[in-house]
């Protein structure tokens, strides 16, 4: 059962006040209406609405780059958010990850001079360290209400929103089953110097097929349609959705024919088993074994199947995002000593990785850290990156999406904006926050919803 009442919100929100760095003074929650913020010019804000746009506009706009620059404009408008949010009053700056972003901004970049000076033939992108450190920005943010009634309301908010995604994903099968052939219809539409490259926007479920990959035509990578997808399921389950909306995320979540959502469901439901939040699953066990018992025979899921033991395999996908990099980058990692304490430079591990000639083969959060920036340096980024999932409302989900940034899929930013949105600017959790399905949580499921979820509920 969620713990804030419209004064101990009040109070959460006040002791949070206390830890940020505002420029002016602190919001607090109305005790009129607990959903919403009183910014510092006494206007009435819901965090939640706020934070969904965030969500959409990242899902909406990331094929569209910065003009001229192959960089989405997701990047800038996630900058702009966080600003606009914390003058709004929405936000507010939490003061340790303030400092580890700011020593890790200056260790890395002052790697840069005994790499000049000491590593043989060094690759120094000032570019691509601005875009790391401006990716991970954001954590230097946190919710000035994070209650366990508002985080709540934003899973469900959240699920709502993946409901509508799933919906689109289904239409982008469905239309293909019907006779009309997949066009990129963003990639025609926008000009040249709008196209984000680099990415493998759709492609055959299986070699030959004439059946493409759900990206929902909107999204970078089927992979990252389903990441997000996945994110929404967790929500779901998190929030005991009803069942209708679990199996329609999960037909969505098909669509995809891409790992990285079922990853998250996968790593996130041996999280809540283990946090003891087993008894939120029970409804679903039966649904699920049905689901699972359809699709298996059907194309796309002998190769969902296939993939679940392909980590193993060499050149497969998973493969080459989790541990065939390192066999590329660790030997020359170790080849000088001034190389393992300062690194290579910032964007050298791409570098090495696409030097390998191996299509595919991507520099994976760990290894390019340590490679790029060296020990000292690269253990501050990493620390970066880990520091904002600790101490957050669900540890299962925080885990999750952890654990596949570091294993299975490196941070884009695309994908890296739902891990900030459901976690990292939730974090650390109110004070007293129960974890849903645990032990001392006796909320009931919420009444059912419309697909119209993101009003605000009443």
């Amino acid at each position: 059962m969620s713990t804030s009442t419209p004064s101990a919100t009040a109070s959460v929100s006040s002791s949070t006040a206390e830890r940020g760095l505002d420029a002016a003074p602190a919001p607090t929650t109305l005790e009129a209406d607990p959903r919403t913020v009183v910014g510092p010019d006494g206007r009435r804000r819901d965090p939640v609405r706020w934070l969904l746009w965030l969500f959409v506009l990242n899902i909406v706009l990331q094929r569209i780059s910065v003009p001229n620059i192959s960089i989405p404009l997701t990047v800038p408008i996630t900058v702009l958010w966080c600003l606009a949010a914390w003058r709004a009053g929405v936000l507010v700056i939490e003061r340790q990850r303030l400092l580890l972003w700011l020593t890790a901004a200056a260790a890395s970049s002052a790697v840069a001079l005994p790499q000049t000076l000491f590593v043989h033939r060094p690759y120094i992108s000032v570019n691509s360290w601005l875009f790391w450190m401006t990716m991970w920005f954001p954590v230097v943010f946190m919710m000035s209400d994070r209650s366990g009634e508002t985080y709540r309301r934003m899973m469900r908010s959240v699920t709502t929103v993946g409901l509508w995604l799933s919906g689109l994903s289904l239409t982008f099968l469905l239309t293909q089953l019907v006779g009309i052939a997949y066009r990129d219809w963003l990639f025609d539409i926008l000009p040249d110097s709008l196209h984000v490259t680099g990415f493998a926007i759709s492609y055959p479920i299986t070699y030959g097929s004439p059946i493409y990959k759900s990206n929902g035509w909107i999204m970078l990578e089927p992979s990252f349609m389903s990441f997000t997808l996945g994110v929404c399921f967790m929500t779901a389950l998190l929030t005991r959705a009803p069942i209708w909306k679990v199996v329609f995320l999960f037909l969505g979540l098909l669509t995809t024919v891409a790992g990285s959502g079922f990853a998250i469901i996968a790593l996130g439901v041996i999280g809540m088993l283990l946090t003891r939040q087993g008894s939120l699953l029970r409804q679903y066990v039966v649904p699920g074994l049905l689901a699972a018992i359809v699709a298996i025979p059907t194309a796309i899921g002998q190769v969902l199947l296939s993939r679940v033991t392909e980590v193993g395999q060499s050149n497969s996908s998973a493969a080459m995002r989790s541990f065939e990099p390192y066999l590329y980058l660790i030997p020359r990692w170790v080849a000088e000593p001034w190389g393992v304490w300062v690194g290579y430079g910032a964007g050298a591990s791409r570098q090495a990785v696409e030097a390998s000639g191996t299509d595919g083969l991507i520099a994976p959060t760990i290894g390019k850290v340590f490679y790029e920036y060296g020990f000292f340096a690269g253990a501050l980024l990493l620390a970066l990156c880990v520091v904002p999932f600790m101490r957050a409302h669900e540890r299962a989900l925080s885990a999750s999406l952890l654990l596949q940034f570091f294993l299975l899929q490196p941070p884009a930013q695309p994908i890296i904006v739902p891990a900030f949105a459901v976690v990292t600017l939730w974090a650390p959790a109110a004070r007293g926050y129960i974890e849903a399905g645990s032990p001392g949580d006796t909320e009931p499921p919420p009444p059912p919803t419309s697909w119209r979820g993101l009003r605000r509920r009443r």
